[in-house]
């Protein structure tokens, strides 16, 4: 089932979320419902709490340039090693339209569950690194404008102004 993706400034997106204890029915539905939702939204990755659930779930298409996507689901993940630093441009399913040059580890290295409740390592750098670090942040109530550089702040300034004025006029 495609779920509705929570926007910013949706007070969910700042909330850090609960670890999971035990691999239920609910996270495995939930986990399955982010990967179609994903694929609808044409997204990389999607954190739970984007969906509106506070729990440590984060969904990847571990094939972004393919035509059938490979999705790979991540509980509990904390990441164990990062080196390198490279500026991209990046956006959020939860900010539609904003685009902005972020900061991240050229490559990170994850521990993470499956939904099988094995522990996986998960190596990876460039766009799939980015795309970890960008949803682990979402999983501890970080959101990417928090990243941005100092050239960026008036687009903020600018977008933040714009749903303000979308609230306003509804």
């Amino acid at each position: 089932m495609v779920l509705k993706i929570v926007k910013y400034p949706d007070s969910i997106l700042r909330k850090r979320c609960l670890s999971v204890k035990r691999i239920s029915k609910e996270i495995i539905d939930l986990s399955d419902d982010m990967i179609e939702t994903m694929k609808k939204s044409d997204g990389l990755g999607l954190a739970a709490n984007q969906v509106g659930s506070q729990v440590q779930v984060f969904v990847l298409n571990t094939t972004p340039r393919e035509d059938s996507p490979t999705s790979e689901i991540f509980i509990n993940p904390k990441i164990l090693d990062q080196e390198g630093s490279v500026i991209e441009e990046e956006g959020c399913l939860s900010f539609p339209g904003l685009y902005l040059k972020i900061t991240r580890y050229e490559k990170v290295r994850l521990h993470a569950k499956n939904l099988y409740n094995e522990d996986i390592i998960y190596e990876s750098s460039g766009l799939l690194a980015r795309a970890i670090q960008h949803e682990i942040d979402h999983l501890n109530g970080v959101v990417f404008i928090d990243h941005a550089n100092k050239e960026d702040e008036q687009v903020i300034r600018d977008y933040l102004a714009n749903l303000d004025a979308s609230v306003e006029t509804k």
